[in-house]
């Protein structure tokens, strides 16, 4: 029993390690300080996070299959050029995917279900207010993953956890700009939806939402295409 014990806590604390490194190089690919085309070094970025080569290799799996990073056999892994169409491809399902949730949530909007909603839309409050951007993203994900689970569909839940959306609530962070205390506000419109019971005015609700996260990321993107220009300018 204690070799189990054991066994799990490492396979824990390897998890967790995992995230935390994955949660690392999305920000620093989208921030820039990773640059597409440059190569990810499993043993430098272990001896960077004091950690085996397991859990970077792991994470380095989890960005490739997200779009972040391109594996080269027998070269290794690099920052992938990650375009507005990569980015609008996957908001643009994560939309319908929600939209699909409200509704079949609906029915199942227990009063535990709406108090576990307000809870995490407090703590969303309460870390913006300290602008924490990290504790932010993981209770804004953790309000929108509670609506799935309330849908009950097994299949829809394990896509919704496949498709990595608790990373791309963190780079939407990220990459909209919006300040934390406003984004956190946004979801008192799904909070007052989802009261009404109505499952058309829930699932507009819902993918109205990321539908907006959708226009903040081509501005985002537009804005420095717009700025990539103007340096190459003042470069001739």
């Amino acid at each position: 029993m204690a070799v189990n014990s054991n066994r799990h806590r490492r396979s824990a604390t390897r998890y967790v390690l995992r995230e935390d490194i994955k949660e690392h190089l999305i920000d620093a690919i989208l921030r820039g300080r990773y640059r597409p085309g440059d190569r990810l070094a499993e043993a430098k970025l272990a001896k960077e996070f004091a950690v085996s080569q397991s859990p970077i290799r792991e994470a380095l799996r989890d960005l490739e299959m997200m779009g972040f990073v391109e594996s080269v056999p027998f070269s290794g892994s690099f920052v992938r050029d990650l375009s507005l169409k990569d980015m609008l491809d996957t908001y643009a399902v994560r939309a319908w995917m929600e939209a699909m949730a409200g509704r079949l949530a609906t029915p199942n909007l227990t009063e535990d279900v709406f108090a576990r909603l307000e809870a995490l839309l407090e703590q969303m409050m309460r870390h913006a207010q300290n602008d924490d951007s990290h504790e932010f993203s993981k209770a804004d994900f953790a309000f929108h993953q509670t609506i799935v689970a309330a849908a009950g569909n097994s299949m829809l839940i394990r896509l919704y956890d496949m498709l990595q959306f608790a990373y791309w609530t963190y780079a939407s962070t990220i990459l909209t700009g919006y300040n934390l205390v406003y984004q956190a506000r946004r979801h008192y419109k799904i909070l007052d939806a989802l009261n009404t019971g109505d499952p058309d005015l829930i699932a507009t609700t819902l993918h109205d939402h990321i539908d907006e996260l959708i226009d903040r990321i081509t501005a985002h993107y537009q804005e420095g295409q717009a700025g990539a220009e103007v340096d190459s300018i003042a470069e001739v």
